[in-house]
């Protein structure tokens, strides 16, 4: 038969709907959005708040300004008149206060009926005959100290509007709580109501800068991280609004910035260890969407003016990384959780102590959970969650000696359950309508009931155990260096599904060695027939709905490979023809592996067949075979876009091992399977 001319094989281009003006289109998309949602919090309707609420963070002045006391102004013009502080009725008040002391020495120094002393005195001044009473006994340093203390305090008392209604309200507390003390008391006794209506409109004025008006500085802390917000910080907050607009917006072109940076660091990781990522637009569009919505249910969490409620804030970013680890990628989940928190913590103002309880929240789902999590454990993560929570808050109310309320607990524990009941809410929908291969999608391609998997092990059982060998080793392996162990065993079963379409020209599913059709062909046919099996089950594949990340095992296992067998003979039959040969004519096409896992497949694909073709199953040789296999890689440079590290590689070799050692356990030989070796090693094995 007269030798046959072969060709280059083509390069296998796999087909991608993804190019650099679509990642730009997508990110720049996303960063406009994300800058929409932020101005929309920061700027245009910024977080106003209410008095009761619970500031988790330090209100500082940006700005001197000066404010107004709208509660003392409210009192001058409860009358619906204009009205003023009568300041003679604050030393009418001294005068008569003083004036008690006085009759008070001086009923001790005249002597006679205590009783008798206490009515009189109880007669001509307001208070009550107990007090009275109290106040003769004490020695004459402890009356000097509480009159001078009773002075000063009736003092700050006048300088406020006093009504009748407001005096009693203080005189029925100082009788009814017990922790009040004596001079603490007296002074309550003395208020007179001081307000009067004011006799014109300078005057009021004049009022309101001097009392009423009041200074705000420059870096003067409003209001204190945990404190309550009351009407004075509201005042000066109003007064102070420039200065505060000014800072959102300066807070926003940071928030800008910030995430132009995170976004840099998402794509270099993606670009580097996760490739199969940058041409799937439908995968950043998930992931954009899963991002926005879980910063949106944040802020908006954040807005609410309920006390405390700042403890639910990462409910909404522990339910994304959920999603995102459990179906995505762990790394990338761990990378968008502290873009989520850090963002999160700077459009809401939060401080250190919350940035913290917000990025463990995030991060722990990472460590707890994987592709592989089932809802049993989502449903435990929620309780750990809660759990974990709790005890950040409480070491949050430690760091910050904020006030300790129930409803802490209450937020903290709900925060992470809710977070796992809404990643498994919205997990199963976002499964259905993605095209991401999720780990039950992976699970579900793995059932033998599948057609092609039943084909191939009726039309091609061989392949169909060599399959299922490399499956095992490569799933073994991934585990150990952290790739995607479940992505490479569905891989490995898949990759070789173009030898449907001739089984019996492949060496594992040729039962009769005498048989073997490649005995009669010259190598150029042989490779032809061989080297189709990738363009075969590219083409099967397509046409089974096979998902991308299946099909790049089908050409990446084999890369830019040389048969040597054929090509070997092809220079032996050369030599005696006088033609040279082309070495690149029995390569397959490609690509090489871009992947971890791709990387994986094709080194459990020789060892598996070259240990299948020896029958050497001992730990040694074992290890031997599978080191030079690795090397020889290397050294061609097939593994260079792998991705896979020497210590990667060193730990495949390993777990190669002990998974060929246990698969094929040492046993007795007996005579005729000794036959039965040397006639299968002797006819051609094209892998």
């Amino acid at each position: 038969m007269p030798n046959e001319r072969t060709t280059k094989p083509p390069r296998v281009q796999m087909q991608t709907s993804s190019t650099v003006y679509q990642r730009v289109f997508w990110g720049l998309t996303f960063y406009i959005g994300m800058m929409a949602l932020l101005y929309a919090h920061i700027v245009v309707w910024p977080v106003r708040l209410a008095v009761g609420q619970v500031i988790p963070y330090d209100i500082i002045s940006p700005m001197d300004a000066s404010y107004i006391d709208s509660t003392e102004l409210a009192k001058l013009k409860a009358s619906g008149k204009a009205s003023i502080i009568d300041t003679r009725i604050a030393d009418q008040a001294q005068m008569k206060l003083a004036a008690f002391f006085a009759a008070a020495r001086k009923a001790r120094l005249e002597g006679g009926d205590p009783t008798e002393q206490v009515e009189k005195l109880a007669a001509d001044y307001p208070l009550p005959g107990s007090l009275i009473a109290l106040l003769l006994t004490l020695p004459d340093n402890e009356l000097s100290d509480t009159e001078d203390y009773s002075r000063d305090t009736l003092g700050d008392y006048m300088k406020t509007a006093l009504s009748k209604d407001e005096i009693e309200q203080l005189r029925d507390a100082s009788l009814d709580t017990p922790s009040i003390t004596t001079r603490d008391r007296v002074p309550v006794y003395f208020l007179m109501e001081n307000i009067t209506e004011a006799p014109d409109v300078p005057a009021v004025q004049d009022y309101i800068n001097r009392l009423v008006s009041h200074r705000v500085t420059t870096g003067e802390i409003i209001l204190g991280a945990g404190g309550i917000v009351n009407q004075i910080v509201l005042d000066k907050l109003i007064a102070v609004e420039e200065g505060m607009e000014r800072q959102r917006r300066y807070r926003f072109f940071g928030a800008a910035l910030l995430l132009a940076a995170l976004m840099l660091v998402w794509y270099v990781h993606i670009r580097l260890y996760k490739k199969r990522f940058l041409n799937n637009p439908s995968l950043w569009a998930q992931l954009a969407l899963i991002f926005m919505a879980a910063l949106a249910l944040s802020l908006l969490i954040g807005r609410l003016p309920f006390r405390y409620v700042h403890y639910c804030v990462p409910m909404g970013l522990a339910a994304a990384v959920i999603i995102i680890v459990t179906m995505y990628d762990a790394i990338l989940a761990s990378y968008i959780g502290l873009g989520l928190a850090v963002i999160t913590a700077l459009a809401l103002n939060f401080n250190s102590n919350l940035l913290i309880y917000m990025l463990v929240c995030t991060t722990y789902p990472v460590v707890f959970l994987s592709r592989r999590s089932r809802v049993r454990d989502l449903a435990l993560f929620g309780i750990n969650l809660g759990a974990l929570n709790f005890v950040l808050a409480m070491a949050v109310i430690l760091f910050s000696v904020e006030t300790f309320s129930w409803w802490v607990v209450i937020y903290s524990v709900l925060t992470g359950i809710l977070a796992a009941v809404i990643a498994l809410g919205i997990g199963p929908l976002l499964e259905m309508l993605s095209t991401q291969l999720t780990p039950s999608k992976l699970q579900a391609l793995l059932n033998p009931e599948l057609p092609l998997l039943k084909r191939m092990l009726d039309e091609a059982p061989g392949t169909y155990f060599h399959s299922m060998m490399m499956s095992s080793m490569a799933e073994e392996a991934c585990s150990e260096i952290g790739a995607d162990g479940l992505l490479a065993k569905v891989g490995s079963m898949y990759h070789d599904i173009g030898k449907l379409k001739r089984p019996g020209f492949f060496t594992e599913n040729i039962s009769d060695p005498a048989q073997n059709p490649h005995r009669h062909l010259p190598p150029e046919s042989s490779f032809n027939i061989v080297v189709l099996h990738v363009q075969d089950g590219l083409e099967i594949g397509r046409k089974a709905g096979l998902p991308p990340e299946i099909l790049a095992f089908i050409p990446e296992h084999h890369g830019t490979t040389a048969t040597k067998y054929f090509l070997e003979e092809a220079r032996r039959r050369s030599m005696l023809d006088g033609e040279d040969v082309n070495t690149d004519h029995f390569r397959y096409g490609g690509p090489d592996p871009r992947s971890k896992e791709t990387g994986v497949v094709m080194l459990a694909d020789v060892c598996e067949a070259k240990i299948r073709a020896t029958d050497r199953f001992t730990e040694d040789d074992v290890r031997i075979i599978v080191n030079a296999v690795i090397q020889e890689k290397m050294n061609l440079g097939h593994l260079d876009n792998s991705g896979l590290t020497v210590g990667d590689l060193r730990k495949v070799g390993e777990a190669f091992t002990r998974v060929l050692v246990n698969l094929h356990h040492s046993r007795l030989k007996y005579p005729e399977q000794h036959e039965a070796e040397d006639a299968r090693r002797s006819p051609i094995n094209p892998t």
